[in-house]
Formats: C-alpha cells, structure tokens, sequence
C-alpha cells in the first residue's frame, strides 16, 4: 500500500504547482473583469438617450408675475380648433375638436389651432384653474450624428405675453450638446428667433442640471437672473417666482417626422399653434409659432449644429456686462446720493459758521449769472418731457394710414429709445412672432435730473465764481451727450439692422428697410423719403430732432453764459474770510 502524501509534498510537485498557480491567475483576472463590468455598467447605462435626458434636464427659474409654465401638448390642442387662414380676417374652421393623434393628418396650407377661449384673459384664467393637475412637460428629441449628442428638451406655452408682443401658443427650447461620450459642451438656449449659447463650465447648475433663467410673459431662455437687458433683449428676467425642478418635468420622448407612435401625429402638423389672423396683425406679432419640426425652416429640429452657429456665445466677460447694465441704474444712484451727501454736509458746515455766500452772490454781481443758469436748470427740466427725436411713417392703408403718421422710432428724457419695425417682407412671415425689434430704456432723466440736483447744491454752497462757473461749463457736456448719442445712433441704423432682423430666422432685410435707413443715417438730423411697402403700400416717412433736442442745444448755450457771467464775479470767499463771523463776539478790553 502507498503511503499517503502531505499537503506540503502536493505543494511541493512543479507540475500541480503550475497548475494552482494558473487556475489562481484565471480566477483573479476573471474577478477583476467582472468588477469593471459592474463598475462600468452604470456608465454605459447613463449613454442611453433617457437617462442622458434625465441627466441633463433644466431647472427653470421663474419671475413671480408669470402666468404661464411649460404645459402638455394635448391640453394645447384640446383647447384650440383647427381653422385655415385667410388674410382678410375672416378663417375657415377646418375641424372643431383636433386630437393630438389625428392634427398631423392635416397638412394643408395656412392652417392653425386658435384657442377656443379667444381672449388673453379667458385662456389665463383656463390655464391657472387646470395648471398643477395637468403638470409641466418637456418634449425631448435627442439628434446624434456620431460625434455629437444634441438633446432638445422642447418647452409648449399657452400665451406669449411679453414686453414686445402678445400671441396665443410660444414654443421655446433648450439645448445640451454632448461629445460622444456623453460629457456636456455647450447648453444652447433659445430666445425669441435667436438664442445664445454657453460653455459648460460657464453655466449655472444644480448637480449636473443647467440652471434656466425663463423671461416673463416672453418664456425666453436665459443663463442668470440679470440678463435680458442689453440690447435687443428688453425682457423681464428673475428667480422670484416658481422654480421647476427637473424632477418635476415629464420627459416625453419624441420619434421623427412621419416615424413616430400615432399619439405623436402632431409633429407632422404644418401650421401655427396659435391664432395668425389677417396680414397687418401678423407682421405686428400676433401670430402664434410654428411646430418644432418646422421651427426656422427646420433648422432648430434637425440641423441644431446649424442653430448654434447662428447664435451667440456668452461667458464670463458678456455676463459680467449683464450684470453691469442690470445694476448700473442702481449703482449710478448710490453714487449720486453719496455724492449729494457729501455736498449736504458741507453746505451745513457752511450754514453753521455763518459761511454761506449765496445771498452776496444774489445781490452782488452774481445775480445775472445765476438767474441765466437756473433758467437753464428749468428748460433741461421741460426738455426730459419732449421728443429728442422721431421716425414716422404714413401709409396709403394698414397700420401706417394714419394723418399725422405713426411712430416707427421714438427718443425721449423719460422712456429712452423706442423701436417698432413692423413691416415684413413680401411672402415671409417671422417663425416666432415676434414683431417689436427693441425698446431699450436708457436712462436719460435720471442722468440730467441726478446733474441738475448736484448744480443746485453747488449753487447753495457756492464758494467763488470761478468755481461755479467752471460747474456750470461741465454739466453742458451732460445735456449734449444726448443729442450727440442720438446722432452717433441715427447714423449707424442701417448698421443695427442685421441684429434686429436677426430675430426672424430666414427672412432677410427688405430691401425697403435698407433704403429707408440710408436715408435716415445719411441726413440724422431731418429729412423725408418715399417708398413703397408690402401691405401698407406707398409710404412716408420722415425724421428729425424734436423740441426736446433743441432745448437741450439752448441749455448747453445757456449753461456756457452764465459760467462766462459767474467767472467775472469778483471772489467773495476771500472778503468773506477776512470778515468775522456772524456769531462772532468781541474780546472786552483789556484793563485800565
């Protein structure tokens, strides 16, 4: 009988022991793959275009005057009838109750849904009554074309009641550009026509959700709260009202134009969702949007690599402006209220040591001077409430047909520059509805107001002519820099157009507009020319400075007058320094 052998003779054999050695080998290796593939399995989960739009789903930010959030398509439909335009006014009702699984089979031409409740505040009302049971919804279409992953959350609104126009139905967008493996680039939002776009590392986010300023009334896309104000912007941007998280967001998933399921039939509805109307109240943006598919041609849906292109790219600098422009208003009064302050006081020191030399100036020979600059003071006041300049315009019919002609362009001390160029071209229509190009509020009288209390504190605590005199020369460079600005404006308009028209995707300058503001820019200061336009027909339109401007140029006369009067005026602060003050008491004599 063979001996048995001990563990430690098995260990011992070479050829067991290379075979222990290998099975050891395979096993750890084996070990190790299956970690990485349990390690790595979430990842290639999160590749998946839902979990990618999960991933990467917006925190919107509303303002607390908003009545509007990002709603279901059915409700939309459900509240609107189909009806096919006609540009009299008077359109055909196509079908009273469309469904969202049947509105696709419509695919005539000028076709709309207009919302059953007509007027703004029947369809408000509606929505505000229904708006928390019905939830809020992004529509996501994910494009991938091998080296980028575009995912589009696609956001419907009932009403777009912005600060520039107001039309039933307003569909916007925001976009996250992937490389191919799924690491975030760039997040596109959209606003109005246009959009602007980010890098990542330059956007607001919550984990690895971008964080969506929305623009009231306008639904506008921005990255932070004090945007919307340079420019062409002009909306109402905050985080003061409803903020909806990502987790609040039902994602549905869309297929493609003619491949998608039956309840998906509306993405191959051509028409507008929301009311067109005749041709005037279209080209003044009352016209709802176009569908995503057919959002700008297509471009949005399909080409967004195209979309982003023709956007604009923020950062750290651009945002930094925002901010600026946002606060400066604010900014420029605390430095005015520091300021008068600080004059206040001085004034009060003088006034106390009995040093105030207003009254020798009023009955010395500074009375003259003072009289011509507080006429001067009196006319920039009158000068705030007159138009600095106007664009007018007088058409055969539509909305120019008006005697006195309708303002195109306005100027003033108190409301800024105001824009409305609402002509379109012949045969186009803007996708978005958006008509007033901008309005932006600068703000003039605060400038000559804020100038103006500054001037009279320093004639209350005036120390010497030749002092005040020199106040009263550099505030003439305060009530000319308007005038110059609008000038300097006026002359580069056909320059802006490019930037205005940019918000119509795919409709160019009519070339109308172009001779229109070379005329302008040619001749600033007045001038007319004839033209004719698309639905309005033969046109006049004049400009010019207003009153108010040539006030201005006067107080700038005035203001150099009386600094001439009050130079001459001989310095008072010196007699008055070798005199005693009021409440001075002599010493009594010295003993006998």
């Amino acid at each position: 009988m063979q001996p048995r052998k001990s563990a430690a003779s098995f260990l011992k054999n070479p050829t067991l022991n290379s075979r222990l050695f290998k099975l050891l080998f395979v096993t750890v290796n084996v070990a190790f793959i299956l970690l990485a593939i349990l390690a790595f399995q979430p990842r290639l989960q999160a590749q998946t275009n839902e979990d990618l739009a999960e991933q990467f789903a917006p925190v919107l930010h509303f303002t607390s005057g908003e009545k509007f959030y990002p709603t279901s398509v059915d409700y939309l439909i459900s509240s609107s009838s189909l009806k096919q335009r006609s540009s009299d006014g008077d359109p055909t009702l196509i079908d009273p109750s469309p469904t969202p699984e049947n509105l696709g089979t419509y695919t005539g031409d000028n076709l709309f849904l207009d919302n059953n409740f007509g007027t703004f505040e029947s369809i408000a009302d509606d929505y505000s009554s229904i708006a928390e049971s019905i939830g809020y919804f992004a529509y996501v279409h994910v494009v991938n074309n091998g080296d980028t992953i575009v995912i589009q959350y696609w956001l419907f609104y009932v009403f777009n009641n912005g600060p520039l126009n107001d039309h039933q139905g307003d569909i916007e967008v925001v976009q996250v550009f992937l490389d191919s493996a799924g690491n975030p680039l760039t997040i596109l939002l959209s606003q109005h026509g246009a959009g602007q776009n980010a890098a990542w590392g330059d956007v607001e986010k919550a984990e690895e959700h971008p964080v969506v300023y929305v623009a009231e009334g306008s639904h506008a896309n921005y990255f932070r709260p004090y945007q919307g104000k340079i420019g062409i912007e002009n909306d109402v941007v905050g985080s003061d009202g409803k903020t909806i998280t990502p987790g609040e967001l039902f994602l549905e998933f869309l297929g493609e134009q003619g491949n998608h399921p039956a309840s998906q039939s509306w993405l191959d509805f051509p028409g507008r969702w929301g009311y067109w109307g005749t041709d005037e109240e279209a080209a003044l943006g009352q016209a709802g949007p176009y569908g995503p598919v057919f959002n700008q041609n297509g471009v949005r849906w399909s080409e967004p690599l195209n979309y982003l292109a023709s956007t604009v790219t923020v950062d750290g600098t651009y945002f930094l402006l925002a901010w600026f422009t946002a606060y400066f208003l604010l900014l420029f009064i605390i430095y005015i209220v520091a300021r008068g302050s600080w004059k206040g006081w001085h004034i009060f020191k003088l006034h106390r040591r009995g040093g105030l030399l207003l009254k020798k100036f009023v009955k010395g020979r500074g009375a003259m001077g003072l009289m011509v600059g507080i006429a001067a003071i009196v006319l920039t006041v009158v000068a705030l409430f007159l138009p600095w300049y106007t664009i007018t315009a007088s058409s055969e019919f539509g909305p120019l047909a008006e005697t006195n002609g309708a303002p195109l362009m306005t100027m003033d001390g108190i409301h800024g520059v105001n824009v409305n160029m609402f002509l379109s071209a012949e045969g186009s229509d803007s996708t978005s509805g958006y008509a007033n190009l901008f309005s932006t509020q600068l703000p003039f009288a605060i400038f000559l107001g804020a100038g103006i209390v500054l001037l009279v504190l320093d004639i209350i605590g005036v120390k010497s002519g030749k002092s005040l005199g020199r106040k009263f020369w550099y505030g003439i460079i305060d009530v000319l820099l308007p005038v110059i600005l609008i000038i300097v404006f006026v002359t580069q308009l056909p320059a802006f157009l490019p930037y205005a028209y940019g918000l119509f995707p795919g409709q160019g300058i009519p070339v109308q507009i172009e001779d229109v503001a070379r005329s302008i820019a040619a001749s600033p200061v007045a001038g007319t020319t004839n033209t004719d336009f698309p639905m309005v027909g033969a046109t006049t339109v004049s400009w010019g400075l207003g009153i108010g401007a040539y006030l201005l140029i006067v107080v700038a006369i005035l203001r150099f007058v009386a600094g001439l009067m009050m130079r001459a005026v001989p310095d008072l602060q010196k007699a008055n320094a070798a005199q005693p003050p009021l409440d001075y008491v002599p010493p009594p004599p010295p003993p006998p």
